[in-house]
């Protein structure tokens, strides 16, 4: 499948985290899915019009497992956009949906080191594309969002700015059925990428970077 990671940071739009509310839209506030693991299938309000479909199921699949206690990893925002005639020309199908999860390292520290954001994004890549290369009909777009970690500070001399890595995900199609189940399988190709990204990390390949 296409992996690629965009070198575009939109500095103008610094997040924290724990975020609190959009600024569009009050009514979405911050869930903490690791202590609250059952609001994953109710709060999500893009995905429920479209449940029947399979790729729902293995989005939530995909955010309750990294957010379970098996991960070292966590979510934090999560959109969905359903199909719309598609403006991707390298991609030839009519059709084309889309979506993000954004996700950081549990031990928040990390993600306020270069290195470690540089290691997950690398590493998410290599896997992403290494994973079905005969799959056309998908695409994964790797980014970086400036955040600012609270726990560590709210002032840019206390530590706290970071970053976390979206995940911009795409599936194409003759139609909307076919957009949906190609979104399902690019679905899986990340889940079972980010399997293996937090077996390395519970290896040690993080910590590993930094010497002894």
């Amino acid at each position: 499948m296409d992996a690629f990671i965009s070198k575009q940071i939109d500095n103008s739009a610094l997040r924290s985290h724990p975020w609190t509310s959009m600024v569009a839209d009050d009514a979405s506030v911050y869930m903490d899915f690791k202590k609250q693991p059952k609001l994953v299938r109710s709060a999500l309000e893009d995905l429920i019009p479209f449940k029947k479909w399979g790729f729902v199921e293995q989005f939530y699949a995909l955010i309750e497992w990294i957010n379970s206690p098996h991960s070292l990893l966590e979510s934090n925002d999560c959109v969905f956009n359903p199909t719309e005639d598609n403006p991707d020309q390298q991609y030839p199908y009519a059709k084309k949906c889309s979506a993000r999860l954004m996700i950081l390292f549990r031990d928040i520290p990390e993600n306020c080191q270069a290195k470690s954001i540089a290691w997950l994004m690398q590493n998410l890549l290599l896997q992403i594309s290494a994973s079905k290369p005969g799959f056309k009909a998908g695409a994964l777009c790797l980014s970086q969002s400036p955040t600012c970690y609270l726990v560590l500070g709210s002032k840019p001399d206390t530590g706290g700015m970071g970053h976390q890595v979206t995940l911009t995900f795409f599936a194409y199609g003759k139609n909307d059925r076919r957009c949906y189940e190609n979104m399902q399988e690019v679905l899986v190709i990340a889940h079972s990428s980010l399997l293996r990204i937090n077996k390395r990390i519970q290896n040690g390949e993080v910590d590993a970077l930094y010497g002894a």
